[in-house]
């Protein structure tokens, strides 16, 4: 019994996909989507709507320091690189009309920003957002 236990464990891991080719969707799908929804909607009062908000942020002075320290983003089971791939295809998807002007983040950048997660992450998000120039953001 234990030889076939360890038999299906090694063909498991030999077939399994190496984490550096998934694509930005499916990491997002592995990672993110639980607590995001597929489609970003979040959790009311719980999980932020990424859906026309994220971009905004990002491109907010402090903004995309802030979306590289959020919990989630800092301790995301992913790599530097990985996570920086993410971000590149979820702030353009969330926000499709930053896209043609979104200054995609590196994987350096990434690992810089993971390192100093947020404590105040509620308190940070609201001083982003009245410095919206008076676009209101969606509060949870």
């Amino acid at each position: 019994m234990a030889f076939c236990a360890t038999a299906l464990v090694g063909l498991l891991a030999a077939n399994a996909p190496d984490p550096e080719t998934l694509s930005p969707r499916t990491n997002y799908m592995l990672h993110c989507q639980g607590c995001h929804l597929a489609d970003g909607s979040g959790r009311k009062g719980k999980v932020p709507d990424m859906r026309g908000e994220l971009g905004r942020i990002a491109q907010l002075p402090g903004g995309r320091d802030y979306i590289g320290r959020v919990p989630g983003v800092a301790n995301a089971q992913l790599t530097d690189a990985q996570l920086a791939r993410v971000l590149n295809w979820l702030i353009p998807e969330m926000t499709p009309e930053i896209a043609a002007t979104f200054a995609p983040y590196s994987a350096s950048e990434v690992g810089h920003l993971r390192r100093n997660r947020l404590q105040e992450v509620r308190a940070v998000r609201q001083r982003l957002l009245t410095q919206d120039r008076g676009k209101p953001l969606q509060t949870q």
